[in-house]
C-alpha cells in the first residue's frame, strides 16, 4: 500500500513533480508514472494536478499523515538504536527563540559536543508558536524558551531564571523626566541589579515613557502589558518589532524604551548611554526552560543534552 511512497513524499515536499524529479535524479515522466502506480494500488488519486500549484486530495492529505507518522516511528527507532550503541552515534533536534539560540544555544551545543562528539545537534529558530507547533510534529525533540507551556502537556525543566530590565536612553528619560536611576551595562554583567543596590522603578514612573515593543504572541510583550494591566494603566506603545535584540538596539537610538533581558544585555554590544532599572514586579523574573512532549520517547541523547544543559546553566 505505500510502496513508491518516498516518490510521492517528494513530490509533496518540493510541490511540483519537475523540482522533485530533479531534486531525485530522475525524469518527470519516470517520476509521474511511479506516483501513478502508487495511485493505482490504492486506488484514489494522491494528487490533483488540475490545480496550480499541485495540491493533494482528500485521500492524498491522509496518505501524507500516515508517511509523517512512519518516518516519526522509523527516526524513535533509529534513536533507540543509537542509545544501545552508546552515542557513538545519533541526532538531538532543538528549537529556541531567538535571543536564546543567537546567545545560548551554540555554547550549550559546543559544550555538549565535547562531550559527545559522534551526536549531531541541529537548531531552529521561531517565536513559540512556531516552536510549540515543531514540537508538536516532532520536527524537534525539545525546545529551549522563557515562555510557560502546558504542563499537562510537555515536561518542563528548570534550567534558570533571567531578568526583565526596563532599558532607557539617557536624553529619552531626561525629555520625560524619568529620574529613577538605573544601572549601566558593566554592572549589568557583574549581576549588580541582583544585589538591591539600587532601587527598582514602578510601573507608575514608566506611564510617560514611549515603549518598543514585541509584537503579540511573545513572552516579553505578554509581560510588559501585564505589568501596565496591574495598575490600570496601559503601556504607550511606539512601535512594534518580532526579535528582543531589534527592540534593544531602537532602545540605542533613543527612540523608546524597552524592556530587555539580562541574558541578552550579557551578550550584546554594551551601550553606555543606556540606562538599566530593575521592575518592582515578580513578573520582571522569568524561568529558562527545557521542554519536550511527555508522550514521547526521551532518548540517552536527550538525557545527556538536559544533564549538559544543567551543568551549563549552574
Amino acid at each position: 500500500m505505500l510502496r513508491n511512497m518516498e516518490y510521492v513524499y517528494a513530490v509533496f515536499k518540493a510541490g511540483s513533480f519537475s523540482a522533485a524529479a530533479e531534486k531525485l535524479y530522475l525524469t518527470q515522466p519516470c517520476l509521474s508514472a511511479m506516483v501513478k502506480k502508487a495511485e493505482e494500488q490504492l486506488g484514489v488519486p494522491i494528487f490533483d494536478r488540475k490545480t496550480k500549484p499541485l495540491a493533494l486530495t482528500e485521500y492524498g492529505v491522509k496518505y501524507i499523515e500516515y508517511i509523517e507518522k512512519m518516518q516519526k516511528l522509523e527516526s524513535e527507532f533509529e534513536q533507540y538504536l543509537n542509545d544501545v550503541r552508546g552515542l557513538k552515534t545519533g541526532n538531538v533536534f532543538i528549537g529556541a527563540n531567538n535571543v536564546l539560540a543567537s546567545y545560548v544555544l551554540p555554547e550549550m551545543i559546543r559544550g555538549f559536543a565535547g562531550l559527545y562528539p559522534g551526536v549531531q545537534v541541529q537548531m531552529t529558530e521561531g517565536n513559540i508558536k512556531y516552536l510549540e507547533d515543531a514540537l508538536l510534529r516532532g520536527s524537534v525533540d525539545m525546545i529551549l524558551d522563557n515562555c510557560p507551556m502546558d504542563k499537562e502537556e510537555y515536561e518542563q525543566i528548570l534550567l534558570g531564571n533571567e531578568h526583565l530590565l526596563l532599558a532607557v536612553h539617557k536624553s529619552l528619560a531626561k525629555e520625560k523626566g524619568f529620574a529613577v536611576s538605573g544601572f549601566t551595562s558593566e554592572e549589568i554583567i557583574a549581576k549588580r541589579h541582583l544585589k538591591n543596590e539600587k532601587p527598582a522603578v514602578k510601573v507608575k514612573e514608566m506611564a510617560n515613557l514611549p515603549f518598543i515593543a514585541l509584537r503579540e504572541g511573545n513572552d516579553t510583550r505578554y509581560r510588559l502589558d501585564k505589568l501596565f494591566c496591574f495598575q490600570d494603566e496601559k503601556a504607550q506603545i511606539l512601535m512594534e518589532v518580532d526579535q528582543l535584540a531589534t527592540a534593544y538596539n531602537i532602545a540605542c537610538s533613543g527612540l523608546g524604551a524597552t524592556l530587555v533581558s539580562d541574558t541578552l544585555l550579557n551578550k550584546a554590544s554594551p551601550n553606555d548611554d543606556l540606562i538599566f532599572c530593575p521592575i518592582d514586579s515578580a513578573i520582571a523574573t522569568r524561568g529558562i526552560y527545557l521542554y519536550f512532549k511527555r508522550s514521547r520517547y526521551v532518548t540517552l541523547a536527550m538525557e545527556k543534552f538536559i544533564s549538559s544543559a544543567r551543568e551549563y546553566f549552574e
